[in-house]
């Protein structure tokens, strides 16, 4: 018994067996640790009914009888089977909350890493958004002008000179998007209000297109914000290089559902089982999506744009 074991030196065996089940608990099934510990019930009694025996032999005081009994085998066994069942439960949850710890510490690093990986992968989607922001278009137009300039350096050198030229301005223009880029993410007051008359403004210098602007959008978180200002920098690209439209209107407002904006024109449209095929339409889906929202478009050849994003507030 308990008493028999603080009295005694050395190793026991009882201690042996209860090391024993909570290195099984560890190392095999549980099934298996529950089947070792009903086993090791009978040496858990011989030992302890040995060392009950060896203490009445020694000792010069007579032990109490509530403690060993030979008189009573069966008081003597249910005793014990009571302490050992105790005592087995006790090792055996103290295992289980160990090896539920170490199982946690595991997924705990486990989910670390699937975060770290996620994190890495929507920073390299984002990058690649903001290259094709900011490029994309400019990049594509400097090609074609470089392009233009190699096949007339022989045949018409004053147009190829003119090529060039162009290319020039088109790769200073390249510096100043991802330079006004990078600015934008890095402003911590970013209104996105005045960044969308802004966009609507050099629309209507460079293209001589007529804008309508109905916005009044909340002030909303910086990365919010920067994604709308994203989509609907697209979308104002796209009509000016794509669709020969004399009308761009752009609206924003704060609606029950939540923020709504809506860019539409009365260009000449495009095909609309094309839509996830160009004008970097995926990216501008993948922008709302990332916000919790959804991005519509209605079109149809020679019936105009109307582009619809809404979004949770």
């Amino acid at each position: 018994m308990i008493i028999v074991f603080v009295r005694r030196s050395g190793i026991d065996l009882g201690l042996l067996l209860f090391i024993y089940v909570a290195k099984s608990y560890f190392l095999l099934h549980r099934r298996t640790t529950i089947l070792i510990t009903a086993f090791t019930v009978a040496p858990w009694i011989i030992s302890d009914y040995l060392a009950e025996v060896d203490w009445a032999k020694n000792s010069l005081e007579p032990i109490p009888r509530f403690i060993f009994d030979p008189g009573n085998p069966l008081k003597f066994v249910l005793i014990n089977l009571i302490i050992y069942i105790s005592a087995s439960t006790f090792v055996i949850m103290a295992s289980s909350m160990a090896v539920t710890e170490k199982e946690s510490r595991q997924r705990a690093d486990d989910l670390a890493q699937q975060v770290e990986s996620l994190v890495a992968t929507l920073e390299r989607t984002r990058i690649a958004r903001e290259i094709h922001d900011s490029l994309g278009h400019t990049l594509t137009d400097l090609d074609i002008q470089l392009e233009v300039a190699q096949k007339l350096r022989h045949h018409n050198p004053e147009l190829a000179f003119q090529a060039v030229d162009t290319a020039k301005i088109l790769a200073g223009q390249c510096i100043e998007d991802v330079s006004q880029a990078l600015n934008r993410m890095r402003q911590s007051d970013f209104n996105l209000n005045q960044a969308l008359a802004a966009l609507l403004d050099a629309a209507r210098q460079d293209s001589a297109l007529q804008v309508s602007f109905q916005v009044n959008l909340p002030q909303l978180p910086i990365h919010k914000s920067y994604q709308i200002y994203c989509i609907t920098k697209e979308a104002i690209m796209n009509v000016q290089k794509h669709a020969r439209a004399s009308q761009l209107s752009l609206i924003g407002r704060l609606t029950p559902d939540g923020i709504m904006l809506e860019i539409e024109d009365n260009g000449i449209g495009f095909d609309a089982q094309k839509l996830r095929t160009g004008f970097g339409i995926q990216g501008m889906v993948e922008r709302a999506q990332l916000l919790g929202g959804k991005l519509e478009i209605q079109t149809s050849y020679a019936q105009g744009t109307h582009i619809q994003i809404i979004l949770p507030a």
